[in-house]
């Protein structure tokens, strides 16, 4: 039995009279090589896969959209399914108050949105001390996006960069992750949450860089799409491309429509502001040694056409010191064309634009005095600075640091944000420095604080803004 038993099962094998020598059998040495071989046949067919997949995504030929759908689908479902993150720790990283001069300063309590730790926005006093939190689980930011804009999300990336807060504690705010050679930035949408950080709805439009909210609580967003085709007349911008647009929401968080910004800027009267587009060069100049540079630096900038960074509702209390304007009109930034703008958002057009000393500025907004108010990047040799320009004269009445060099040296390439607090202090926000400092009208410095990480956004709330807290109406501990 035993013997027939060997026999069947090794009769698959070489017989005594095709038998090898011992030293070497064939029985061995024959499967083996087929194993192998199996092998590396099927390592050659699923590289060769491999590749012709990666060359039909990166070329952009048929069925590129499918491959890439079913790649990030996948991925999507997982990151789905895992659980929740862990909160975060309560409060920022290592914030240093340098300058503190309570006398001169205006009191109150600031919205600070860092570049890091995930989804969060925390209120700090005046003695740098955090009296508030609020936090989004990197769940709830990517649930119910496109596949395409989960696939890389994780929650240290993850960041809030503008925000509003409700008298109640609830706060609107916009979040945003890294980008890529196709974008600058890869953007999430809305979220509002209550003082308690629980989700009041989402917005999952591609919104980015800012938005305002208007007296009615009507939402106006910055957001984009990436498209291949441009309407006509606008054939001499270089596509695919992103095109920057307004998207009016309503307080509950539903889309009303949106407005084109580049077909805005074409239709109006300050159409030529679009001919710089034309230069895929844009931005050479200031490219650091962290970004891609040449062809690469020069695609990312070809394809985001205006990169409009701000946004603000002129209201109805504003609305007399501007003439040139209307209440409800929106006054916008683009980086990309060094320019300012006035949208009206009932006919969609452009009434106002304006060039200015400024260079890939940020956070314009109206001033009561009847001047715009705005953080310039690059304009100045000596670094960043704040201006204040005045758009009946075009004079420039105020700035920090001033063309003497009073004031203190600070630079932000990117980002940066600015206010103009009720005493007529400004508060200046150095985005890539992780600075932000209160200066008077005369320049000087009367509150400083730094911190551990970049700073995307900060805002100055008096404590009758804020009845949520019940704090020192003064905003100390």
């Amino acid at each position: 039995m035993f013997s027939h038993r060997a026999s069947t099962d090794l009769g698959d094998g070489p017989t005594k009279k095709d038998a090898a020598p011992a030293s070497v059998p064939t029985a061995s040495r024959k499967p083996r090589r087929n194993f192998l071989a199996a092998w590396l046949s099927r390592l050659g067919l699923a590289s060769l896969c491999y590749l012709l997949g990666a060359a039909v995504i990166f070329f952009e030929l048929p069925t590129s959209d499918f491959l890439r759908r079913a790649f990030v689908g996948g991925v999507a479902w997982y990151k789905e399914n895992q659980p929740l993150s862990p909160p975060p720790v309560q409060g920022l990283s290592t914030i240093e108050t340098k300058i503190d001069k309570p006398e001169k300063r205006y009191d109150g309590y600031t919205l600070c949105m860092n570049g890091g730790g995930g989804p969060r926005a925390v209120l700090i006093n005046m003695s740098s001390q955090p009296v508030h939190q609020w936090y989004t689980p990197l769940k709830t930011v990517l649930k119910g996006l496109e596949p395409s804009l989960t696939v890389a999300a994780r929650e240290w990336e993850i960041y809030y960069n503008d925000g509003h807060i409700f008298p109640n504690g609830d706060l609107l705010a916009l979040v945003e992750g890294p980008g890529n050679v196709r974008r600058m930035a890869t953007n999430y949408g809305l979220v509002k949450v209550d003082k308690d950080s629980n989700l009041l709805w989402k917005y999952s439009g591609g919104c980015h860089h800012s938005f305002d909210v208007g007296e009615d609580g009507t939402i106006y967003a910055l957001s984009y799409d990436f498209v291949k085709e441009l309407p006509a007349g606008l054939e001499s911008i270089p596509t695919p491309c992103l095109v920057d647009g307004v998207e009016v929401i309503s307080g509950d968080g539903k889309l009303v429509k949106r407005i084109s910004l580049l077909e805005s800027i074409k239709n109006s009267p300050y159409a030529a502001l679009l001919s710089t587009l034309e230069k895929p060069w844009l931005f050479r100049d200031v490219a650091t040694p962290d970004e891609p540079s040449g062809a690469a630096h020069d695609e990312m900038h070809r394809r985001d056409t205006l990169h409009t960074n701000s946004i603000q509702v002129l209201t109805r209390a504003l609305a007399p010191k501007f003439p040139l304007f209307k209440a409800g009109q929106l006054l916008i930034s683009s980086r990309h064309l060094d320019a300012l703008a006035v949208l009206d958002p009932d006919s969609g057009k452009i009434v106002w634009a304006t060039h200015g000393p400024w260079h890939a500025q940020h956070d314009a907004s109206f001033l009561d005095n009847g001047h715009l108010l705005l953080f310039d990047n690059l304009g100045s040799t000596r670094g960043s600075r704040v201006l204040e320009y005045d758009p009946h004269t075009q004079a420039l009445p105020w700035s920090y640091p001033d063309d003497n060099g009073l004031g203190k040296p600070f630079f932000s390439r990117t980002r940066g944000r600015t206010q103009r607090l009720p005493n007529g202090n400004t508060l200046i926000v150095s985005s890539d420095t992780g600075e932000m400092f209160e200066v008077t009208s005369d320049r000087e410095v009367v509150w400083f604080v730094s911190f551990a990480e970049a700073l995307n956004c900060a805002r100055r709330y008096g404590p009758p803004q804020l009845p949520f807290l019940e704090g020192d109406p003064r905003a100390r501990p």
